[in-house]
């Protein structure tokens, strides 16, 4: 067994909750390595609760740990999701869902037990976007430092604003109006998605389980960089396993994917957790989806290309082609989000700006920061 298969399949047996036969010491020490670069060592952690003091005792110390990392996280967006309920509460009457990592934590599926994430997703109207980041500010809700051109992209082109930094606590949150750019072209009606959402006990909202699978779906392959793309995929195989199990889901799934213009997404999120994960998906749904999926030899592409990038990317994985497969998913990213005339003129002003930054330095960009925090004008 190659030490891609080896590692990649003992990782997937761990997170189903199995420990692998003849495992040793060194195995440990590798897929704790692995697992942490892939930021899936917590739901790791959680999947072995039941296997306790049968694991060395180097794993649990690691795993024990990483829980603890875990649950620090989730105390950190139940504090979040309480604070954003009484800062934009008491103006802000529409409502404001969670997105990705943030919503599984919060509305307690199995996707968020131990799952990590860097900062905190948030869906809001966009007709109400300038209030709300004015609101934001007030409460210490910077935009961290970037350059002009930065700004414009963020503001213009894509569907979130510059992320925003807490100035006291460091949380960083990402305030979108969309789920994909809007320079795309490929932006759907919001409200497709909101459809259904769900108010959890603690006052936050979320998106319905269809939506919140298609989302997570969409957030996957429109991404350039896939370093969390093995954690990602976890996320939905685990999102199909906790709501695949009714028919009406399935039905609701089909529908907002055909509605959306989200078909092939949808098609290659099956595909993939299927492949890697082994998701029980019901084959009439898997047959379903081929529908959206391309031409036969574009298929070998995408295969060749995401069964690179879906992989853990640890050196210790020795994924063969994976700096072309990365380099392949990086150009098709930015090609399904940008027109080509915008894409070409990003390309010259981000290499522009590198270039300017080698030169003269890192700071040569940066705006002044007096500017940059302001809250945003009418």
């Amino acid at each position: 067994m190659s030490t891609t298969v080896k590692y990649s399949a003992h990782l997937v047996k761990l997170l189903s909750g199995d420990v692998p036969q003849s495992i040793s010491l060194l195995d440990w020490e590798y897929l704790i390595r692995i697992a942490r670069d892939a930021s899936v060592l917590p739901r790791v952690a959680y999947a072995l609760d039941t296997e306790g003091d049968s694991l060395p005792e180097y794993a649990r110390t690691h795993l024990i740990s990483a829980k603890y990392h875990a649950k620090l996280l989730a105390q950190q967006v139940q504090f979040e999701a309480t604070e954003f309920k009484r800062i934009l509460t008491k103006f802000y009457h529409e409502d404001v869902y969670y997105l990705k990592g943030a919503a599984y934590t919060l509305s307690g599926c199995d996707a968020g037990i131990g799952r990590v994430f860097s900062d905190i997703d948030m869906l809001v109207s966009k007709g109400n976007l300038r209030e709300i980041e004015a609101r934001l500010s007030v409460y210490a809700w910077f935009s961290q430092p970037n350059d002009d051109y930065d700004d414009m992209y963020y503001r213009q082109w894509a569907h979130e604003i510059p992320p925003l930094k807490h100035s006291g606590r460091g949380t960083i949150l990402d305030v979108h109006h969309n789920l994909v750019p809007i320079i795309s072209g490929k932006a759907p009606e919001i409200s497709d998605f909101t459809k259904g959402a769900r108010t959890l006990a603690c006052g936050a909202r979320v998106l319905a389980p269809e939506a919140m699978i298609l989302h997570s779906a969409v957030h996957l392959f429109y991404q350039e960089e896939y370093h969390h793309g093995f954690r990602d995929l976890s996320d939905l195989h685990l999102l199909f396993s906790e709501f695949g199990t009714e028919q009406a889901f399935w039905d609701a799934l089909f529908i907002l994917a055909q509605k959306t213009g989200f078909g092939l997404e949808l098609a290659l999120a099956l595909r993939y957790t299927t492949t890697l994960f082994d998701t029980p998906i019901p084959p009439a749904e898997l047959q379903k989806s081929q529908i959206w999926l391309p031409s036969r030899p574009k298929l070998v592409v995408y295969d060749w290309v995401y069964k690179r990038v879906l992989q853990p990317h640890h050196k210790l994985c020795h994924v063969s082609g994976l700096t072309l497969a990365n380099m392949m998913a990086l150009v098709r990213g930015h090609w399904i989000k940008m027109p080509v005339h915008i894409l070409l003129m990003h390309t010259a002003a981000k290499g522009y700006r590198n270039v300017l930054k080698w030169v003269a330095g890192k700071g040569v960009n940066k705006p002044d920061s007096a500017k940059n925090n302001a809250p945003p004008g009418p």
